[in-house]
């Protein structure tokens, strides 16, 4: 959602002139795995710094963690104080350095092209197709970005002390484990089964925050048997 002050005629006289002046992001990056361009972050930046500062505006980012995930503010501010402002989120596959930072990259990269009005080089428009099937944020992130690796091998599954204490909690919270078991793995992550303990635990926190609107959210949507 956008938030801007509470006048904005001179910022979106300025961001006009701007984006008059602004070329897409360069698609200099390949993926060596995927053998696919992209335009990274340094990409980004050459094509927008220029014509926003030359007209007033000057941009900064800064990133959250949440129970939910990591989000990134996207701020444009003008000479004239006026300012517009937009927050995007993404769910790292792992709450790890290099996950969280692969995620927070991306939504850098993408909030920033989306408040400038600016896209890739050649972008085939499949984020805009409106297909919501594919991957999410920090999956794609990781697989333009980062390096090939070994799969991880997945965790054995639980002891059943572990599976009755987390099941425990879910009573607690009128949550059966199979409905949060399907939600997990529709945002592509694995069953709690087969979690690390520490993955469970930032599933429970979730659940008990802002992540519980997104779970009912999932059980009222209608689900194949």
């Amino acid at each position: 959602m956008l938030t801007h002050s509470t006048d904005i005629n001179e910022i979106a006289t300025a961001l006009a002139k701007a984006q008059a002046a602004m070329d897409n992001a360069s698609k200099d990056r390949t993926n060596p795995a995927f053998k696919s361009k992209y335009a990274d972050m340094a990409s980004v930046r050459d094509a927008v710094n220029g014509p926003l500062s030359s007209h007033g505006i000057a941009y900064v980012q800064a990133a959250a963690t949440t129970a939910d995930g990591v989000t990134v503010e996207t701020r444009l501010i003008h000479s004239s104080g006026q300012w517009l402002a937009s927050v995007v989120g993404a769910v790292p596959k792992a709450y790890d350095p290099q996950s969280i930072g692969s995620a927070i990259t991306y939504l850098r990269r993408y909030s920033l092209m989306a408040m400038v009005g600016i896209a890739p080089e050649d972008d085939d428009g499949n984020a805009g197709s409106g297909r919501q099937d594919g991957p999410p944020a920090w999956q794609s992130q990781r697989r333009e970005e980062a390096p090939r690796q070994e799969a991880p091998k997945a965790a054995a599954r639980w002891p059943d002390a572990t599976r009755k204490s987390f099941c425990a909690e879910l009573d607690k919270l009128g949550i059966k484990y199979e409905n949060v078991a399907a939600w997990s793995e529709s945002l592509g992550r694995p069953r709690p089964s087969v979690m690390e303990s520490a993955q469970r635990s930032a599933l429970l926190q979730a659940l008990l925050g802002s992540g519980r609107a997104r779970f009912d959210a999932f059980m009222a949507e209608p689900h194949s048997e």
